[in-house]
């Protein structure tokens, strides 16, 4: 009886890790192909449960949310996910791989660099301008003129 427990104790938790990794995965292909709404639809149904994720599978959530809403234009919120993988990283050290330490390094500059435009547009009127992200400016090219 002892065994049948700790087999079905086992499995359902190989099962969660790998709906974990599957999710995770598929919305870092979406990335990189270029689908930024899937990949932060397919994550940001998880939210609740990146608690109980693993560092390692923690910094690819972040980053891959983050990654995808500055893509989308979201910029607070691209910051929000990008210094918690930050967060993660300085507590467990080496958990991001090299390849997604540049990504995180791109982005910051990206994200940065955006804030400067922004601040530098907004100076001469006093206002905050409208973001003018790859999304809207392709909602523009298909949708028709009034």
């Amino acid at each position: 009886m002892r065994r049948l427990g700790a087999l079905l104790g086992s499995s359902l938790f190989l099962l969660f890790s790998a709906g974990c990794a599957g999710y995770i995965g598929s919305a870092e292909r979406a990335y990189q192909d270029g689908r930024y709404l899937e990949a932060a639809e397919k994550l940001e149904v998880h939210e609740d449960e990146v608690a109980e994720l693993s560092p390692r599978k923690q910094v690819s959530y972040g980053l891959y949310l983050g990654l995808s809403l500055m893509m989308l234009g979201d910029h607070d919120g691209a910051d929000r996910w990008l210094d918690f993988t930050e967060q993660v990283e300085a507590q467990r050290p080496g958990t991001l791989r090299p390849d997604e330490k540049r990504e995180l390094q791109a982005a910051r500059g990206r994200l940065a660099g955006l804030e400067e435009k922004a601040k530098a547009a907004g100076a001469g009127t006093g206002e905050e301008p409208a973001q003018d992200d790859p999304l809207l400016r392709t909602v523009r090219q298909i949708e028709p003129a009034p």
